[in-house]
């Protein structure tokens, strides 16, 4: 896992569909109407998603939402898997530094991300770290505390783009009905 510069994410956002809304403080992702074929989104009552109608909402508690994430994550990350903060890192290792102390390759990691806190320069995960980028998201969803640790998250083979925020909600962009039918087997039933 390391950073990369957002320029190199940019081209595979545009061919993908992915619109970034950004302002000093924060940056918001989803998928453009014309790339979009299904849209989900997993909340409960003290965090409803807000989407309108054609959205699939599942309501469920946060235990149930981390597997439903980490179902999904298992389904979407063949290669590379970007992340994204809503705001800065920081807020994210903040939020994870308690929960992820036992996490080696996390720990090596955290070591020598201090220069980057203060950034949103995306974060790539290889096929190996699909353990540190699940127990991430499973520290993140425990301990996080709202928007501003939240996190966007989208493989680089597959038109999808997750919006994690702790406690909820998580929404989903597809851009196939098959993607969306095949990752929703992780939260379906």
């Amino acid at each position: 896992m390391e950073f990369i510069a957002e320029q190199e994410v940019n081209e595979l956002m545009n061919d993908m569909g992915i619109v970034k809304e950004a302002s000093e403080e924060s940056a918001h992702l989803s998928m453009s109407a014309d790339c979009l074929s299904a849209k989900h989104c997993l909340c409960n009552d003290d965090t409803p998603c807000g989407e309108g109608e054609g959205t699939f909402c599942k309501e469920m508690n946060t235990d149930e939402m981390i597997q439903a994430i980490i179902g999904s994550i298992h389904k979407l990350h063949g290669g590379q898997t970007i992340m994204l903060p809503s705001t800065k890192w920081r807020n994210v290792f903040d939020a994870v530094a308690f929960s992820m102390a036992g996490d080696d390759s996390w720990q090596e990691f955290d070591a020598t991300a201090t220069v980057k806190l203060n950034t949103q320069d995306p974060l790539i995960f290889e096929t190996s770290d699909e353990h540190t980028l699940t127990g991430l998201i499973t520290a993140l969803m425990n301990d996080g505390e709202g928007e501003a640790q939240g996190v966007y998250v989208f493989p680089t083979g597959a038109p999808v783009l997750v919006y994690i925020v702790p406690g909820g909600p998580v929404k989903f962009w597809f851009g196939t009905q098959a993607l969306a039918d095949e990752v929703s087997e992780a939260y379906a039933s």
